[in-house]
């Protein structure tokens, strides 16, 4: 008998809304969730972050909602880049 590995795509970087919050830090967030009381561009982002269920981090809409973020003051470009880019953990699937 022969056994045929198959291999598997890559899992899409996909975490659930939980692990994609905790993924800011609470000065980051809370800075965030002030700013959408008077930057409608921040309040959007907030709106729909609190629509979805998870969160694909190679989205363009969340790339486009993180530059947002950064070009309203509220992240830098390299912590966007971190926020997007670090490895997807087991516990942050959905």
């Amino acid at each position: 008998m022969t056994i045929i590995a198959v291999e598997q795509p890559p899992l899409p970087p996909t975490i659930t809304k939980l692990a994609f919050r905790f993924r800011f830090t609470d000065a980051e967030y809370t800075s965030i969730l002030e700013a959408a009381d008077t930057d409608y561009a921040v309040k959007a982002w907030v709106e729909t972050f609190n629509m979805v269920s998870q969160v694909n981090l190679s989205d363009e809409r969340t790339v486009a909602g993180l530059n947002v973020l950064v070009s309203e003051g509220l992240l830098t470009q390299e912590r966007a880049t971190e926020i997007l880019s670090a490895i997807v953990l087991e516990g942050e699937r959905p």
